[in-house]
């Protein structure tokens, strides 16, 4: 009798089982979306606004439609109209808010305008997510979003106000150092995974459910990684800065002698300060550490997080997978912002273009039967919950 030898199966390399995912493919490039971005900001300008609708579809239509998954792309249906009704009622109660506060002075009316505002918030977000979805399709073929207001309003009262105020009471009555820090950090890992469990498993592609897997665990992984790296790249910029102090020192009198006086009397007045020094030194300080320090922060916390919301998230079966890079996204982040500033923004298309082609192009879909989604039909909602969202510049998205 013969004995069979089952040869047990290899464990793939991280190469190998990205091979069997198709990337997502972005061909748009600055050149083009230059074009249409200076058009709408010519047309908003001339319109006093009322294009922005008109730009805000062009823009996405472009994004949409050069982004490719399996060589089909995506599209964006929302209508401009519907968009400019939501954004003229939006930003009419913003300029209530500021008429009653800033110039009548009639505080509580004011205050009551907020505190609406702030109520409505859950349903503004849930609004918005199902707004986005609802106007994106592929293969023709629209997302759907199918979350309850009822749960937005939990997720805020219950697992995020809530906890708030019971972490800001034991911090006052317990004064022990880093204590409220800690508490903080164990509550916004905590309230992440439960918004994406919500924002992602209520999310469907036509019959087809999405599913969050992720932990908290990882979270606190991810910001002890991101902590890690800023303290990194802060030392750097310091030892940089001090460098360039001391140079400026050794070039520069006046300087030498300021720089020597505020190290060995930092209370001076402020006002025996040269100008001239102070016109030298702000824009570097700006420029060289706070636009550095905030724009790679942003580029490494989207880089971490992305990949986790990617690698922990499946759509039915299929699984989608992120290999981006935090460092190189950090670095894509920094010297786009410092692009913008020495092109005083006309660089921004390629910037653009620049950050989305990256995360797209390292995002990956493994799916064996892409006929088996099928459209339940399109959709029609209000807009008012994203434009309040786009106005403030919160962003929900994955």
């Amino acid at each position: 009798m013969e004995e069979k030898i089952i040869e047990q199966e290899k464990p793939k390399t991280p190469k190998e089982e990205i091979a069997e995912y198709k990337p997502f493919v972005f061909k748009g490039d600055g050149k083009e979306f230059f074009r249409i971005w200076i058009v709408n900001i010519a047309l908003t300008i001339l319109t006093l606004g009322i294009y922005s609708a008109w730009a805000k579809v062009r823009t996405n239509r472009y994004f949409y439609a050069n982004t490719y998954l399996n060589e089909s792309n995506f599209e964006y249906n929302a209508k401009p109209q519907r968009i400019l009704v939501g954004r003229v009622i939006v930003v009419g109660l913003y300029g209530l808010f500021l008429l009653f506060f800033q110039y009548l002075g009639m505080y509580d009316v004011a205050i009551g305008i907020f505190v609406i505002a702030l109520l409505a918030m859950p349903w503004l977000v849930r609004q918005a997510i199902s707004f986005k979805l609802r106007n994106t399709s592929y293969r023709n073929i629209p997302f759907r979003y199918a979350g309850k207001t009822s749960s937005f309003y939990y997720l805020f009262l219950v697992n995020g106000l809530l906890p708030l105020i019971i972490i800001m009471a034991i911090s006052a009555f317990i004064p022990i150092p880093f204590l409220s820090l800690i508490l903080f950090f164990i509550f916004f890992g905590y309230v992440y995974i439960k918004f994406k469990e919500l924002t992602i498993t209520n999310s469907y592609y036509g019959n087809a459910r999405f599913r969050f897997l992720g932990v908290k665990e990882e979270v606190y992984g991810i910001y002890f990684k991101i902590m890690g790296w800023m303290i990194l790249f802060m030392a750097g910029i310091s030892t940089f800065i001090g460098l360039l102090a001391l140079l400026v020192s050794i070039i520069g009198g006046e300087s030498s002698e300021v720089l020597t006086q505020f190290a060995s009397q930092p209370d001076a007045n402020i006002e025996n300060v040269p100008d001239t020094f102070w016109a030298t030194i702000t824009p570097i300080l700006t420029l060289l550490v706070y636009l550095p320090i905030i724009f790679l922060q942003k580029g490494l916390s989207d880089g971490y997080f992305s990949n986790f919301v990617r690698n922990n998230t499946l759509l039915q079966n299929a699984k989608l997978k992120g290999d981006i890079n935090p460092l190189k996204l950090a670095w894509i982040s920094a010297t786009n912002v410092m692009a913008l500033i020495f092109s005083l923004g006309l660089l921004y298309p390629w910037t653009k273009v620049r950050y989305i082609k990256y995360k797209l192009e390292h995002t990956y879909f493994k799916c064996s039967d892409y006929d088996q989604f099928k459209s339940l039909g399109y959709e029609e909602g209000s807009t008012i919950g994203e434009e309040t969202l786009d106005f403030f510049d919160i962003d929900i998205g994955l």
